[in-house]
């Protein structure tokens, strides 16, 4: 419900007002006051008594000093949390051993995000089809090196791209992985380095400093339009994540005119000088940013954003369709999303000559490498700024 007042450390509910009956609100302050403690109490209460029977199952199903497998001891929490579940949850011996079987067995009892069960479903559709399509019985046993190679050709007659068909191996290799650490018999191949997950570079934009210039001036917007294009260059000139710029507040800006927040994604924290933008930003929401509507929607919206401001410029994207090579000529804006502001700011800071060491702290990369691929730098982008460099001045070498 209100995940920044989650305590990490302690595995508790944090003590705050939000926790109130809303009803309260219209009451008094110590309504309030009194509402939160007794809701916050609870809830502390109710995650202790939780731990407390965790630890106790642990202790009656531990064998010899070994403690129970996740799904057994998740399967005796069901019975007293959950009993309406043991319809469908099976005891772990009960797995099934065969291909398919276990693959939806797999799905349908597995916690994850409704996306992400999606895509498995997906996977599972492919391998169907393409059982149907070679004339034959998909087995373990017959998930081997021969099988990826004719698999990942099958895909890429569908006409998929080669991330699309990388996400597709991954799935599987999951799937291998999953059958093998509860006891089925799988061929080994796919851990081979040989097995491996097609890919390619994706296109993406950044904004230079002249086009978010061009966006920040940009008057006349409608309020939902303006609002939007104020958090997204609040994440050009921080380098922060859509998932943090979402919670930022005055308490994040600190003493020594930065921002300081935990990062959501990393559990660490980052802090970054404020900008005069960005400085401009808070004061005029009174440090309470707008709220930001989901990810979809910030991307249509940002995407008219550019629009409006006139960011036009032609990009050609490449990109494989199966075996073919397919290009397309695009305007600018049509390319930008919430993600492209983070982009933004670590090319944008790195052509400003800043330290790559110093703006991976703030993006969170941990190599060089991945950093470098990371950043959006053109070839006329490198070109200019090689120009100012010793090298190609002849003067600063006499010097």
């Amino acid at each position: 419900m209100f995940p920044d007042l989650w305590n990490k450390d302690l595995n508790r509910a944090k003590e705050s007002n939000k926790w109130a009956n809303p009803e309260t609100f219209d009451i008094s302050v110590q309504a309030v006051k009194e509402s939160a403690k007794k809701n916050y109490n609870s809830i502390n209460d109710k995650i202790e008594s939780f731990e407390r029977t965790v630890k106790e199952l642990i202790n009656s199903l531990s064998d010899n000093g070994n403690v129970p497998s996740h799904d057994k001891l998740r399967n005796e929490l069901d019975k007293i949390y959950k009993p309406s579940r043991l319809i469908t949850v099976h005891d772990p011996t009960e797995t099934p051993k065969d291909f398919f079987p276990f693959i939806e067995f797999f799905i349908k009892t597995i916690t994850r995000k409704e996306n992400t069960i999606k895509s498995y479903n997906t996977l599972k559709n492919n391998l169907l089809e393409y059982e149907k399509a070679k004339k034959i019985k998909l087995t373990f046993e017959k998930i081997d090196i021969d099988f990826y190679n004719s698999f990942v050709e099958y895909l890429t007659s569908l006409h998929l791209a080669k991330n699309t068909i990388g996400t597709r191996i991954k799935i599987l290799k999951t799937f291998m992985n999953e059958a093998y650490e509860r006891g089925i018999n799988v061929p080994m191949d796919y851990k081979k380095k040989s097995i491996k997950k097609p890919s390619e570079e994706t296109f993406s934009v950044y904004l230079t400093e002249p086009e978010l210039t061009l966006m920040y001036n940009k008057s006349g917007l409608p309020p939902y339009l303006e609002r939007v294009r104020d958090v997204f260059l609040i994440g050009c000139y921080t380098g922060l994540r859509f998932s943090d710029l979402s919670k930022l507040n005055k308490e994040n800006i600190t003493n020594d005119n930065t921002i300081k927040i935990k990062a959501i994604k990393t559990d660490k924290w980052v802090e970054v000088p404020i900008h005069p933008f960005v400085r401009e930003i808070f004061i005029k929401y009174n440090y309470q940013l707008p709220k930001i509507p989901t990810n979809q929607k910030f991307n249509d919206y940002i995407k008219q954003v550019a629009k409006r401001a006139e960011i036009k410029e032609l990009v050609t994207l490449e990109r494989s369709k199966g075996d073919f090579i397919v290009g397309q000529t695009v305007e600018k804006h049509e390319l930008v999303t919430s993600h492209t502001a983070r982009r933004s700011f670590a090319t944008n800071a790195f052509l400003a000559d800043m330290p790559s060491i110093s703006i991976m702290k703030i993006t969170g990369h941990k190599t060089e490498l991945a950093f470098m691929r990371y950043i959006k730098m053109s070839s006329k982008d490198n070109a200019i700024k090689m120009k100012s460099h010793k090298f190609f001045n002849p003067l600063l070498m006499a010097k």
